[in-house]
């Protein structure tokens, strides 16, 4: 059994693709997303929108909606196009690639819908293209501080044979419930499927079985090593 850490309607995303290639998963966030204020005025005055995560996607105005929408990543993309918005522009899984593209394809005053915590300081690489971007702090990921009996039940039974983190901040998240639930005994059997080799280093000492890296920093070049590996299992 995989465990996806992403947040809950993430996992669940995850969990639905692994279990159409009969391979089973589980839901087990390590974070929530929490909706934070912000000033709507800021959103509807932007000429488009730039957002970093799939997360954020909730707080485009539910007018406007053929502004253009530049995102990383084509799950973020699918997002937007799921509130309605056609005009989608989708870079690859990095901040920096997509700040290159907003640059050359410029798109007026932008505004950046982002969560509290950044890795990637997206407006401040645009305004050094002279690109005009406002922000919009919309959602702030927490850390769950428990996990739900169905995931303790499958550690304690040996089903979780593998983990898939796609951010440090998901592996960080995942030791201190390691920690908190008293489940180091199982790393040892536990495979962990990292996004990106940044990843996988910080998690190179916690004593799993095996750490995979994803061809690709995205979601589901996650899955696909899942699935890869799963079937050459069989």
């Amino acid at each position: 059994m995989i465990l996806s850490l992403r947040d809950e309607a993430l996992s669940v995303h995850d969990c639905n693709r692994l279990r159409a290639h009969n391979v089973p998963a589980l839901e087990a966030p390590v974070h929530r997303a929490v909706r934070q204020a912000y000033d709507e005025a800021i959103i509807d005055c932007a000429d488009g929108f730039i957002l970093t995560s799939q997360q954020a996607a909730f707080a485009l105005p539910e007018t406007g909606k053929d502004r253009p929408v530049f995102t990383v990543g084509r799950a973020s993309a699918a997002s937007a196009r799921a509130r309605g918005y056609h005009n989608v522009t989708w870079g690859p899984s990095d901040g920096a690639a997509l700040a290159k593209l907003i640059a050359q394809e410029g798109g007026g005053q932008l505004c950046w819908l982002r969560a509290a915590k950044i890795s990637f300081d997206m407006a401040r690489a645009l305004r050094g293209a002279n690109i005009a971007v406002s922000e919009a702090v919309v959602y702030e990921m927490q850390p769950q501080t428990s996990w739900p009996q169905q995931v303790l039940d499958a550690f304690e039974q040996g089903m979780v044979t593998a983990i898939m983190a796609l951010s440090k901040a998901q592996r960080d998240a995942l030791v201190q419930l390691l920690d908190h639930h008293d489940l180091w005994h199982h790393i040892p059997v536990i495979d962990f499927y990292a996004v990106s080799p940044a990843v996988a280093e910080a998690a190179k000492d916690d004593g799993w079985q095996a750490v995979h890296i994803a061809r690709r920093k995205r979601a589901i070049s996650v899955q696909a090593a899942v699935i890869v590996n799963a079937r050459t299992k069989e």
